[in-house]
């Protein structure tokens, strides 16, 4: 009998933890898997999804669907499976709308939350996630007999060599010979950048130089923005959403996290692939990360914290350095390509021979 696996995953081409991870498992992975891509967002619930997804899984009719990603468009995805007869539903858990306390209230929000992301965890026969974090979160309770495994993401890994390409920093006008600063995600409240302008706020006040490059969109009204304004010694660059991240990376000197919450981060560990030494908030993937070399972990919502870490790189790039080295190595051990390829591919393998979730993540 025919083992058929089917991917869904739901994000632009290289957007997201969940896409790129996605992206990289069906590049590297020996495996063959049949696809649902999807682009744009359900909108709601949306009929013309669901039969769409019904009639591509009925084409295929796989032993095993991923769904990956809670939220809307995974309750779709686990909907069109149990309709139509999936035997093996596996979600893995890349987030939860619950988290996104700043502006993600009202009805929509309430509904996703607490009715459509149960009723996900509920059709789903197995479930995964990204980090031990989100194995052991409360709102997984009801569902710990599901979960079969976690499987970190896992990041391409540079040459060494390649790693400092300071040529960027001029034609971005970072002023020479400044240290560099490195800021990877959405430009949100969710990700920490009010706190964040008031650490550098308190930089500042110092005679410490350095410039901070931006990479992400978001922030369309600019209000973020405008909170880093006035700042005397410190250089902020936005530079937007950028394809080529890696470039950017390989520009700087160290790696910024302020974010509030947070699972598994591709930017993290993309940072520290390259090298860089992160000052990442205590809040969960980031402390599993973190805890095993490589950066400084800092209370979340603390801008003296911030501002502490930065001045002790600053006024030490010996132990930057040091630092940076120990994340490339954690990175190495822990978060590659292959371990994360490996990984899932383990997990579909136990579930198509039927085994047991582990129960006690």
């Amino acid at each position: 009998m025919k083992m058929e696996i089917m991917q869904h995953c739901f994000g632009k081409p290289g957007s997201g933890g969940p896409v790129v991870a996605f992206e990289r498992l069906i590049s590297n992975s020996a495996w063959r898997y049949s696809q649902i891509r999807q682009t744009e967002p359900a909108g709601g619930l949306s009929v013309v999804l669901l039969r769409r997804f019904i009639s591509e899984i009925s084409a295929r009719r796989p032993s095993l669907i991923h769904v990956r990603g809670l939220g809307n468009e995974g309750f779709h995805a686990a909907l069109a499976a149990k309709i139509s007869r999936v035997p093996k539903i596996l979600v893995s858990i890349h987030g939860t709308h619950r988290d996104l306390t700043m502006h993600a209230r009202g009805p929509r929000h309430n509904i996703v939350r607490n009715v459509l992301e149960p009723l996900t965890l509920i059709m789903a026969t197995h479930i995964a996630t990204v980090c031990e974090f989100a194995a052991k979160r409360d709102f997984l309770a009801n569902y710990r007999n599901k979960i079969i495994g976690v499987v970190p993401n896992g990041v391409v890994i540079p040459d060494a060599a390649s790693r400092r390409d300071i040529s960027l920093r001029s034609r971005w006008g970072v002023p020479e010979g400044w240290p560099v600063g490195i800021c990877v995600s959405r430009i949100t409240e969710e990700k920490g950048y009010a706190v964040l302008a008031s650490a550098l706020s308190l930089l500042d006040r110092g005679n410490q130089k350095f410039s901070l490059m931006i990479v992400g969109g978001g922030d369309e009204d600019g209000r973020l923005r405008s909170l880093f304004a006035g700042l005397r010694n410190i250089k902020i660059v936005f530079v937007g959403h950028q394809k080529d991240v890696s470039s950017f990376l390989s520009a700087s000197d160290f790696f910024l996290f302020p974010s509030l919450h947070e699972n598994l981060s591709n930017a993290l560990i993309e940072a520290m692939a390259h090298g860089l030494p992160v000052i990442a908030t205590d809040v969960g993937g980031n402390t599993e990360v973190v805890s095993k070399g490589g950066g400084i972990l800092i209370p979340v919502k603390n801008p003296d914290a911030i501002a502490d870490a930065v001045s002790r790189f600053l006024c030490d790039s010996t132990a930057m350095r040091s630092m940076g080295n120990d994340a490339r190595e954690n990175v190495r051990r822990n978060y590659s390509v292959q371990q994360m390829v490996a990984g899932w591919e383990a997990i579909y393998a136990q579930i198509l021979e039927g085994g047991r979730c582990n129960g006690s993540v």
